[in-house]
Order: structure tokens, then sequence, then C-alpha cells
């Protein structure tokens, strides 16, 4: 038991060290980029959201599946952690405890929100619609395991039958991107100096939906239609954390309406093969450690030792 204990309590400060390095180098070279490009990377909103999270995502895996074993396996049985290591491990839990409050308070207060707007619905639809006299935005998704489309009185009021599909088309092109997962997951995993990042992938996540909503320019013209009349009730309302509205304070509409206009299929496909480049490199990562697991252990041992006092 105390040996298990020593395990989690090395795994821990392990994590945090490597944690606070990597999100560290992510936030420098994300300053620097910006720096020198002075340009937003909009239209790759899968590297954005990898890079946000790769720090968190990578420090895990490596404290639980190489930092615990490699400890469990060829660390000594006698007890030499000093109080540093308890620091650490601290800081640790004070991370990740962070992160789940961060979570549940953007869930309370987007399922306030939401309860809010739907008070003024009429029965039980396929299709639920808020009453736009409750302030509710004009077309939102919200939820995470059950996500729906929100659709306001004003919305369906102001645009046209085919305004409305397009608008309808970019909440679901959210739905299937898990852009409310991703948030939570955002919000999970703080650390300063992000929210550059963070604001990125919001603008690149809202232009990816509405590149995935046209397939002609009639499409193209309808969705800005839709952005224009709606953009004008948008002082109404904030967005939630964790829902993904039409009209959004993540990206300018004039931009959006701008690039609308300018539709074209250049470049899509260049998108989509970067889209599937990404797991493809992750697996090949993968095969590539798991082929040499038992040297990787004993590589995350020495490094354990060398980082964590």
């Amino acid at each position: 038991m105390i040996f298990t204990a020593r395990g989690i309590l090395v795994s821990l400060a392990f994590f945090v060290t490597l944690y606070c390095a990597l999100a560290s180098l992510v936030v420098l070279a994300w300053r620097f980029v910006n720096r020198v490009a002075r340009k937003s990377s909009a239209g790759s909103t899968n590297f954005l959201f990898g890079l946000r999270i790769f720090s968190f995502a990578v420090s895990m895996v490596v404290a639980v599946f190489f930092a615990f074993p490699s400890f469990w396996l060829m660390e000594r049985a006698t007890f030499d952690e000093d109080g540093a290591t308890f620091v650490l491990a601290a800081c640790s839990l004070l991370i990740l405890s962070a992160g789940l409050f961060r979570v549940l308070r953007a869930q309370a207060r987007t399922k306030r929100a939401v309860t809010g707007w739907a008070a003024g619905m009429r029965g039980e639809t396929a299709e639920p619609a808020v009453s736009a006299s409750n302030g509710g935005p004009g077309l939102i998704l919200v939820g995470i395991r059950r996500p729906r489309v929100m659709i306001s009185t004003i919305a369906r009021i102001v645009l046209s039958g085919d305004e409305l599909q397009a608008a309808i088309r970019h909440e679901l092109a959210h739905m299937r991107s898990w852009d409310n997962l991703k948030k939570a997951l955002i919000s999970a995993t703080p650390f300063p100096g992000m929210s550059g990042l963070e604001s990125a992938w919001r603008e690149a996540s809202e232009l990816a939906a509405d590149d995935a909503t046209v397939a002609n320019r009639q499409n193209a013209l309808d969705l800005a239609a839709a952005l224009i009349k709606l953009s004008r009730s948008s002082g109404q309302w904030s967005e939630p954390a964790l829902a993904s509205g039409l009209v959004s304070g993540s990206c300018s509409i004039s931009r959006r309406v701008e690039r609308l206009l300018q539709w074209s299929t250049t470049g899509r496909r260049v998108r989509r093969t970067w889209t599937w480049s990404l797991p493809v490199i992750f697996a090949l990562v993968i095969v590539v450690i798991v082929s040499n697991y038992g040297a990787t252990l004993s590589l995350t041992h020495r490094l354990t030792e060398l980082l964590v006092p």
C-alpha cells in the first residue's frame, strides 16, 4: 500500500513537471509564431485544438502508462522522496481540481442559460424552439452527450427557408466536430497564457463550420444572409462556455461574411488531407513506443529520478 502511494505521488509530481514544461513551450511557440506570421491560423482547427491539449494529453499518458509502471518495476522499496515531491504532487492535484471545477462551473452556467431560453418552449417538438422574449440566440448547439440545435422564434421569422437550413447545417457541423466536447476539454486543462491559442481555435472552428456548411455559391450566400440578419440581435445574449452559437463573438461576422461572399473550393481538399494525416502520425508514434516499451520505461525511470526530487 505504501509503495503504491509512493508511485502515485511520484507520478503526480512527474505529471506536473512535464505538463508545465510542455505547456510553457507551447505558449512560447505560439507567441513566436504570431509575432512572426502576424496572421491567424484559421482553417487549421484540428491542429490548433491538438496543440492546445497536447501538453496535458502527453503528460497524462506518460504519467499513467510510463511513470507509474517504471516506478513500480524499477524503484527501490526504501522511502527516499523529499518534501519537494509532495509540493509537486500537491500542485498536480491543484491543476486537476481546477480543471474539474472549471468544467462543472461552465456546465452549470450553460445549463442555467439553456433553461432560461427554453422557458418559452411550446410542448415537445423534434426541433425545439426557444422564445425570443427570453433573450435566446438565433441558433445555438447545446449539449455534449446528446447535442441539439435550439432555434429561436426570431430566426424562424427573419430567415428564409434556405437561410434557416444553411444556419442549421452550420450548427450540425459543430456537432459532427464535437466542438462542445472540445470546449469542455479545454476548460479541463488550465494553464496561464493559453488564451490566445484558445481564441484562435474558436475562430478557426467557426470558419471550419462555415466551410462544412457550404457546397456551392448559393449555400454561401444563404449562410451569409443568415449571419447578417441574426447578428442584429446578437447583443441580447452571450454564448455559454459549452455551447456553439451561429452568431458568435469568437470570430468577426464581417470576416465570415466576406469569406462566404468570396467562396470557392480552393484549399478544401488540402485541409481534409491534413486532418487525416494527424491521426496517422499519432498512430505511428504509438507503434514505435509500444514496440520499444521496455526501453521506454527505463528511459522514463531515469527521467523521473532526474526531474522529481
